[in-house]
């Protein structure tokens, strides 16, 4: 039988104490029984509550004496369901059965100081005697039964809350690092997609060549091999502080163990000057950032100034190149002209000379040299008309022994 079973039947047989008060019912006002129903109903709340912390403890310091509670709590209702005269003597004959498991409440009592169980020796005989008769337990006892219990619940609660941040600190991890890889993996998507498929495919051979493959795979495995000692390097530095954390844990440990006041009063005296040095070095820090951001003031108005003057530097150095090269030009036709004045005063001097040594002719010898000219080309066109006359009458005299020829 479960446990909400059991505590459902121990409400029921709470009802028990009170049956010797049913004569008297049908006696009172409305009134009077909804305050008797009420107090019932809070009565039953508090022995729910009561069975449930003596259920607790039972169970944790000796679960073998709630293995008759739920027969017991079977007879209960059998006797709550019987007649008043038939319930005095089911009572007498099952009373003998159930003298021990009668009253468990008092069999063992915790107390959270001395962590023991104590075992009322008369408890058996008294449940003998009065049979289902419930034994009281006092303030003091319920209230050490009621701290330890709580105590206990929190020390689980608090075991659990350190299990479920471990967790959650764990699953964190996981989801980070899961959300890491598939960041890399539609990095690594992407770069294939860009340098093997789009960029690697031959428009020739219709196909991707294997040499890109091998390449993006190397280039991947190096990337690989960085990360891989990036993160080693991490975990040994993680690792190393660790270790020295775990040191300083021990060393403190130590140490507590060896402390007295006096090393409280002189660690409170080193924080107060300790705190006075820090707050004297906020002041300082405050003037520094003030310094800084007047220097960052200046700085960005000299960067600009800067700016501007690199600006007009890199226009005069663009405009002297330009000079430099319009002046080599203008070099190499300085020596053009210059080798053509050269030449054109070497033809100006022998002109000059020629003219200092040139003599004019008489007019008659001029004269006389134009018709010797003119007497010579007219002798020239004569030769001329005879040597083509001569021309066209040789031919004739070719074709005339070419047809004899033929015609012998």
């Amino acid at each position: 039988m479960s446990q909400s079973h059991q505590r459902s039947n121990v409400s029921q047989n709470s009802t028990i104490y009170f049956s010797h008060a049913t004569d008297s019912v049908e006696q009172l006002s409305d009134a009077g029984l909804h305050k008797l129903v009420n107090t019932m109903k809070l009565q039953n709340k508090v022995l729910t509550l009561e069975n449930e912390v003596l259920e607790k403890t039972i169970t944790r310091l000796d679960p073998s004496m709630m293995t008759g509670v739920n027969q017991a709590l079977e007879y209960a209702v059998k006797i709550q369901s019987l007649s008043p005269t038939t319930a005095g003597s089911f009572l007498k004959s099952q009373t003998s059965k159930f003298s021990v498991l009668n009253s468990p409440s008092r069999a063992f009592v915790t107390s959270p100081s001395k962590l023991s169980t104590r075992r009322v020796e008369s408890s058996a005989r008294f449940g003998a005697s009065t049979g289902f008769a419930a034994v009281r337990i006092n303030i003091l006892e319920k209230s050490e039964l009621v701290s330890e219990e709580v105590r206990i619940i929190v020390s689980q609660l608090e075991s659990t809350r350190a299990a479920a941040a471990k967790r959650h600190a764990f699953l964190k991890a996981q989801l980070e690092e899961i959300d890491l890889r598939m960041e890399d993996i539609q990095k690594a998507t992407e770069r294939f997609n860009q340098h093997v498929i789009i960029e690697g495919w031959d428009q020739i051979a219709h196909r991707i060549p294997a040499e890109i493959w091998i390449r993006f795979m190397t280039e991947g495995v190096k990337i690989a091999d960085s990360q891989i000692g990036k993160l080693r390097l991490r975990t040994s530095t993680l690792n190393a502080q660790y270790s020295k954390l775990k040191s300083q844990i021990k060393v403190k440990e130590e140490l507590s163990e060896q402390l007295r006041p006096v090393d409280f009063e002189k660690i409170k005296i080193e924080n107060s000057v300790c705190v006075e040095i820090i707050e004297s070095k906020k002041v300082q820090l405050g003037e520094l950032k003030k310094l800084t951001g007047d220097a960052n003031l200046n700085l960005t108005v000299h960067k600009k100034q800067m700016l501007k003057q690199n600006n007009y530097l890199n226009k005069i150095l663009k405009t002297i190149d330009k000079k430099k090269k319009h002046t080599i030009a203008i070099d190499k036709e300085t020596d053009l002209i210059r080798d053509q004045v050269e030449k054109l005063a070497l033809e100006l001097n022998e002109i000059k000379s020629l003219r200092q040594e040139y003599e004019v002719p008489d007019i008659l010898d001029y004269v006389h040299v134009k018709d010797e000219l003119s007497d010579l080309k007219r002798s020239i066109k004569v030769l001329e008309n005879k040597h083509h006359i001569q021309e066209i009458a040789l031919k004739s005299l070719h074709k005339k022994i070419g047809t004899r020829i033929g015609n012998d």
